[in-house]
């Protein structure tokens, strides 16, 4: 099979008018990053290579200095944009997918134009040339997931099920372009087992393994190279998982990984999970710390939004929080409504 090999990056945002209820901005690199490690994963998984630009945020002009020097196939950045000042919230809402204008105009309009067919399966998209990309010599692909200057898609920044959902996406998109399977995300099949003896083993599998550390939260080098500090990542994820004595990279971390099964929650447990609830609580606009540990704060939220979402499920320090909880408040949007 032909080794396609894609870049990826993600941009400066910039940050949402005031967010009602929680009394702050959201942050449109923290939605950007995000989105970029699960893309990155599953275009690993499909099969192409993936080089990361950057682990922070990056200028368009840097990925594609970075895709002209080494020959990369195409380039993918994520992004999200706003309509006007920053200052208040308005109506202008959707996904745009942008394409350079210069010598791939025409495979990257047509690159771009298979991803928004893919995004508009779940919201509103559309594709625009882009003059910043003019210098690219591969087809290349800026996607404007949505306005932070929309209330809704605002809340939907801190959200890990859109960040996946949209990744996926865009997978189906590049995959549709450039001829390659589209590989389901839960297909447990495709994540290979890596047992504790895996260190110096290299390959695109353990790219997509740093990849998904680090939408995870683990700081490591997605350098295709199964090290000392990708095993240590691993052994400190499975100790935060409750997955003691696991020897290496087995289907249940990719699972935990992947956030595949919900399962229950004891109080003051310190998981991937807990930080994921975290999160879905903050996009839903109720304040919450982000620590990724189940604390009182933490409990007095869930018990918050169960309350005024009218669940009649419970949490408590003596049961924690159960799966039931976790798929009730899992759903894509939704949460308080806009004040002003």
């Amino acid at each position: 099979m032909e080794n396609i090999v894609i870049a990826i990056g993600c941009t400066e945002c910039g940050q949402t008018p005031v967010m009602p209820y929680v009394g702050g901005r959201f942050d449109g690199k923290d939605f950007s990053s995000l989105a970029k490690y699960y893309l990155g994963s599953a275009l690993l998984r499909c099969g192409f290579d993936v080089v990361n630009v950057s682990k922070t945020t990056c200028e368009p002009q840097d990925i594609v200095m970075v895709s002209n020097r080494y020959g990369i196939d195409a380039a993918v950045i994520v992004s999200y944009t706003a309509f006007g000042s920053r200052k208040s919230f308005n109506g202008v809402h959707g996904s745009v997918v942008r394409y350079s204008q210069g010598r791939f105009m025409t495979k990257s309009r047509v690159m771009c134009e298979d991803i928004c067919a893919k995004l508009s399966l779940y919201r509103d998209c559309t594709t625009s040339p882009d003059g910043t990309l003019g210098s690219a010599i591969c087809q290349t692909a800026i996607v404007d997931v949505g306005y932070s200057t929309c209330f809704e898609e605002a809340k939907l920044i801190h959200d890990p099920d859109f960040a996946v959902q949209t990744a996926e996406h865009i997978a189906m998109g590049i995959c549709e372009n450039l001829g390659m399977p589209y590989v389901r995300r839960d297909d447990i099949m495709s994540y290979p087992m890596l047992c504790s003896a895996a260190t110096g083993k290299r390959g695109k599998k353990i790219k997509m393994l740093q990849t998904l550390l680090c939408a995870n939260g683990y700081d490591v080098d997605i350098d295709g190279i199964y090290g000392k500090a990708t095993d240590t990542a691993v052994k400190t994820f499975c100790i935060n998982n409750d997955m003691i004595g696991c020897d290496g990279v087995t289907s249940a971390v990719w699972r935990d990984l992947l956030l595949l099964n919900p399962k229950h929650l004891e109080y003051r447990s310190r998981d991937n999970a807990v930080r994921y609830i975290q999160r879905k609580l903050l996009c839903k606009l109720y304040k919450c710390p982000q620590s990724g540990e189940l604390d009182d704060e933490t409990l007095a939220a869930i018990s918050q939004f169960l309350a005024e979402n009218g669940s009649e499920l419970t949490v408590s320090k003596e049961y924690g929080v159960s799966a039931d909880v976790i798929k009730f408040i899992s759903p894509i949007g939704g949460g308080r409504p806009r004040l002003f």
